[in-house]
């Protein structure tokens, strides 16, 4: 007689089993729980909002500081397109109204230790990497009237504009001269309040004739926002020919002083 356990341990021993392996306990199959999937989309969406996150601060941290490399870049090149054009019109005389994005003036804040080459007009592609001033009025640097200037709030421009208190001084340099301005006030104003850059902002009967030549600083605030505007003014207090040498406020960051 033919035992009928030979068959089955033949059997097993082909499928690989050893002899002593409990029969009837085959592969146990791995169950997936409702809860495992759960946690498996909340970490896969996790991990895409962590590096968009990341992704997003980079960006920022960019528009902040990354965007100062191309503003000196910038400025390099507008200061010597400046002094080629005041040397142009010392030979030849103005003979054209200043094209928008041209530099017109250079602008030293001591209390900054920051000087730019400031160009004409606001319109956003002219104040991109550079200070433009306001060409509503026909103003220039030392004159009668409102020499008007905005910038961008980001490093290397206007960040640290709110840092300037009443008496501080600020100088503009155009072909020929260098006029010393002191900061008088300041003030946060809403978008829309045009009249900051009057030729007299606070003498509206004077605006055709004003009897002061001031200087305003415009820029956004708070900081990383524009909900607002924050304003600086400043009045000319000194002229001093170029032929005299820089005013002793800026003497510091002459050219030959960063040695």
């Amino acid at each position: 007689m033919v035992s009928t356990t030979e068959p089955q341990s033949h059997h097993s021993d082909e499928d690989g089993g050893s002899e002593g392996r409990p029969r009837g306990r085959g592969r146990r199959r791995s169950r997936v729980r409702p809860g495992d999937v759960v946690r498996g989309t909340v970490r896969f969406f996790g991990e895409i909002l962590l590096t968009a996150g990341l992704l997003m601060l980079f960006y920022a941290a960019y528009e902040v500081y990354g965007s100062q490399w191309e503003t000196d870049r910038e400025q390099q090149d507008l200061a010597q397109g400046l002094e080629d054009s005041w040397g142009a019109v010392e030979e030849t005389g103005p003979d054209s109204e200043p094209l928008p994005g041209a530099a017109d003036s250079r602008l030293y804040v001591p209390e900054l230790d920051l000087d730019w080459v400031v160009v004409n007009g606001t319109e956003p592609d002219d104040i991109l990497n550079s200070p433009g001033r306001y060409t509503w009025f026909d103003s220039a640097p030392g004159e009668e009237g409102n020499y008007a200037v905005a910038a961008h709030r980001t490093p290397g421009l206007f960040w640290d504009l709110d840092q300037l208190d009443d008496g501080d001084v600020m100088v503009v340099e155009d072909g020929e001269n260098f006029y010393t301005y002191e900061v008088f006030e300041e003030e946060t104003v809403l978008p829309q309040d045009s009249w900051v850059v009057d030729p007299d902002p606070f003498d509206d009967a004077s605006d055709e004739d004003p009897e002061r030549s001031l200087l305003t600083l415009t820029t956004c605030a708070p900081k990383l926002n524009n909900t607002h505007r924050l304003i600086v003014w400043a009045e000319l207090t000194e002229t001093t020919p170029k032929s005299e040498g820089m005013p002793d406020s800026i003497a510091h960051m002459a050219p030959d002083a960063e040695e």
